[in-house]
């Protein structure tokens, strides 16, 4: 179910949300036209009741009939339509400030590796791309045309040696063959390679001499 904004769409012209709440709210205006109407909306019936508002004050000047030529003032309309798209380059620049913003702060990627098959079907692949976070690394593993694990088994990805034979296990795949694992800076410097095994839930934690599939870490 689509959660709308139409309560804090009002706040969002005001300037009152938090700083979170306005970027989600941006976030939400980027894919969703309703809100984006309701927006509108909002903004001329805003405008309305300024413009209302400002014509129902007479002061004493005015009182009085203006001389020289007779000035037609523009229609009310025209100001509510300038205020209405106002709002809509206001709601744009955001949305591309908050992307911008979110681009800049995305995790560097420090090295990559392509997966292989081995004992898994030859049409299997994946990739692993190595993020860096402030207190450790993070890898991603996404893998293709991987099928399901058999009952009562597993995919686990681990950490490879392959000169020492050394294996350090990093997580479980998801049923959609995925998954994203923290990383300590000093381990990935000492396992150059990753793999993925297929496990029997038999309460066994070593490596079942099983992978599917492998590949070599390379930095980039």
């Amino acid at each position: 179910m689509t959660i709308h904004f139409d309560e804090d769409l009002a706040a969002l012209l005001a300037g009152e949300l938090s700083g979170d709440a306005t970027r989600c709210a941006m976030a939400h205006l980027r894919h969703c036209g309703e809100c984006t109407s309701a927006l509108i909306d909002v903004a001329v019936a805003h405008g309305s009741l300024r413009s209302a508002h400002r014509n129902s004050i007479v002061t004493p000047s005015e009182q009085v009939e203006p001389l020289g030529p007779l000035v037609i003032p523009a229609p009310r309309w025209t100001k509510v339509v300038t205020l209405a798209a106002s709002v809509i380059v206001v709601v744009a620049l955001g949305i591309a400030l908050v992307s911008v913003a979110g681009q800049s702060s995305s995790p560097k990627v420090s090295a990559v590796a392509s997966l292989r098959h081995l004992d898994g079907p030859v049409e299997a692949s994946g990739s692993a791309v190595v993020h860096v976070l402030p207190s450790a690394l993070e890898m991603s593993v996404s893998t293709r045309n991987l099928p399901a694990a058999p009952p009562n088994h597993y995919y686990e990805v681990w950490l490879l040696d392959p000169t020492a034979n050394k294996m350090l296990p990093l997580g479980l795949l998801s049923p959609k063959g995925s998954g994203t694992f923290s990383i300590a800076k000093s381990l990935m410097i000492q396992f150059p390679a990753v793999d993925v095994s297929l496990q029997a839930n038999n309460g066994v934690a070593a490596h079942s001499n099983v992978s599917v599939l492998r590949g070599d870490v390379r930095t980039v």
